[in-house]
């Protein structure tokens, strides 16, 4: 007999199965896939949005379109996708191409012309449905490192052109060598006070006081690469019965965030690696993990946790599958021990769904209701001395922005270019920039940390590397580099002019460099070259060269 969760899953995939039918895409580039990152897998602050496909390291492959559509999208930026295509297919879908070197060359032409007329660095350009048609296995860009990408791959997603969900690429027939089962790399179990936490090993027995969670530890190798990827699907079950279901088959990029939910932000902070929760935390919106009530005379589970009665002994099961059904299944037990009666204790607690306020210091702070994954208690909280302050530590994650309010003391108020240094629970630093209003300073984040009030007075450093152009990969357009480097607030804004018109700007950022795109009509001889830079907090550097073409 089917359980209820089979026949969820059934009827939930079947009409997805029969919408997928009747698109059928080709593989993007003519070497065998390898993966380097799979869709859903658990990134920083985000599910993966695609799979990420190996280059062999190397640039400027060429990339071709799946399907017959059309342009819809090009997006430009030094950061993300970097170089990103959106093409438009017509039964339903949109096919993104990531980390670009360059886009083929009539379409190269055309978004260097219209970036320009725009007097534009970058952002989002949208041609008309009839201006890029595309064909199946058309040249439409070259592979590439642009963005935040940090080695040569491509990029490459399935998207419900709809609601712009992205799809997991392989149940198109995308075909990627896989015949290793997942690993299973380690257990935890926590309680549901979040008070204690401890490890275990299939085939244990956990004794236990308390309704308790489990955090799995798992990652996934396809047969061509042995890097570690993300799974498919997880289920798990106690006494037979299911409890709970991952299924990652696709997301939402609202949701995407919530990421810090589905996994146990504690043990990434405290171990650096992502353990994925097998129960619920109060404010959780993802649709990818089903949680079923179950309640038995010896045991009940519910939102994912698990409490036994006492000297009760239960079995969970567990499985864990990839996209080819590669599985790796163990069992382990549960056994319901005396809870000891315990006072009360006086604790610092954030309710996830009310809106905090608090002030310490200089600092006033506000948490906006929903911000928290779930109601946290003993909040890090105080003064650090040498102007350093705790707000968090850096363990607790945000899913919306909190505002500090800094109050500049009479030796701080004459001053400039104030900033925040936010530290993480690594003491790894990162610079926040905010507006200042008299003697008080706002500041933005979706972090926690530790904080400290710094200035940048220094303006950034620009030089240029050649009065000469370098052939730019893949492309018709030739640029002059200048580096630009910034050793507090970081490069933030950037202009160049060649004899007084407007030229575009491909900033990259990892290497910080300016690269100048010469626009084509120029003629050759000597010109003048002027770029202006700024940094976080405003500190301005104009210089002019003259430079040969």
């Amino acid at each position: 007999m089917l359980n209820r969760s089979l026949i969820l899953g059934l009827l939930l995939t079947a009409p997805f199965l029969q919408a997928q039918s009747s698109f059928a895409p080709s593989a993007p580039l003519d070497i065998p896939l390898v993966l380097s990152g799979t869709f859903a897998e658990l990134r920083g602050n985000h599910f993966h949005g695609g799979i990420d496909i190996k280059t062999q390291g190397r640039s400027g492959l060429r990339i071709g379109a799946v399907a017959d559509g059309y342009v819809s999208r090009v997006a430009v930026s030094p950061y993300g996708y970097g170089n990103a295509l959106y093409v438009r297919h017509p039964e339903g879908y949109t096919t993104v191409y990531g980390h670009l070197n360059a886009f083929y060359p009539e379409l190269e032409q055309w978004v260097e012309d219209q970036l320009r007329d725009r007097s534009k660095n970058d952002g989002n350009l949208y041609p008309s449905p009839e201006q890029f048609k595309i064909t199946r296995g058309q040249l439409v860009a070259f592979s590439g490192n642009t963005g935040g990408s940090f080695g040569p791959h491509l990029h490459f997603e399935i998207r419900d052109t709809k609601t712009e969900e992205p799809l997991n690429p392989l149940e198109f027939g995308i075909e990627v060598k896989d015949t290793r089962k997942p690993d299973m790399r380690g257990l935890k179990w926590t309680a549901q006070d979040f008070n204690t936490t401890g490890s275990f090993k299939p085939g244990d027995t956990i004794s236990a006081e308390k309704t308790v969670g489990i955090d799995l530890f798992t990652t996934d190798k396809q047969d061509l690469a042995n890097n570690n990827n993300g799974v498919y699907a997880i289920e798990a079950s106690v006494e037979g019965k299911n409890f709970f279901t991952a299924n990652y088959r696709r997301i939402n990029f609202s949701t995407s965030r919530f990421i810090n939910a589905h996994i146990n932000y504690d043990l990434y902070c405290t171990q650096g690696v992502r353990y994925t929760r097998l129960y619920e935390l109060e404010n959780n919106p993802l649709a990818l993990t089903t949680t079923y009530e179950v309640a038995e005379p010896a045991f009940r589970a519910s939102k994912g946790w698990i409490t036994v009665a006492e000297d009760s002994v239960i079995k969970v099961d567990v499985k864990i599958k990839d996209f080819e059904g590669n599985a790796n299944a163990f069992s382990f037990y549960v056994k319901g021990t005396k809870r000891p009666m315990k006072g009360m204790l006086d604790r610092t607690v954030l309710p996830w769904d009310m809106a905090h306020s608090l002030t310490m210091g200089p600092i006033h702070f506000t948490i906006p209701a929903g911000a928290l994954y779930n109601t946290t208690y003993d909040f890090l909280m105080g003064a650090k001395g040498n102007g350093q302050y705790v707000i968090g530590g850096g363990y607790v994650p945000l899913q919306t922005y909190m505002t500090l309010k800094w109050t500049l003391d009479s030796t701080q108020i004459p001053g400039v270019g104030w900033f925040l240094w936010e530290a993480n629970h690594k003491g790894k630093k990162s610079a926040v920039t905010g507006a200042r209003d008299g003697d008080v300073m706002t500041f933005k984040t979706r972090s926690t940390g530790t904080y400290e009030l710094d200035q940048d007075l220094k303006k950034p450093e620009v030089s240029l590397l050649k009065a000469t152009t370098y052939a730019r990969s893949n492309s018709a357009f030739r640029e002059i580099r200048l580096r630009a480097a910034d050793d507090k607030t970081g490069v933030d804004r950037y202009s160049a002019r060649i004899d007084g018109d407007f030229a575009r700007i491909d900033f990259d950022y990892k290497n910080e460099m300016l690269k100048v795109i010469v626009p084509k009509e120029i003629p050759a001889g000597s010109h003048n070259l002027r770029v202006v830079v700024i940094d976080g907090v405003g500190n301005t550097t104009i210089e002019e060269y003259t430079i040969t073409l």
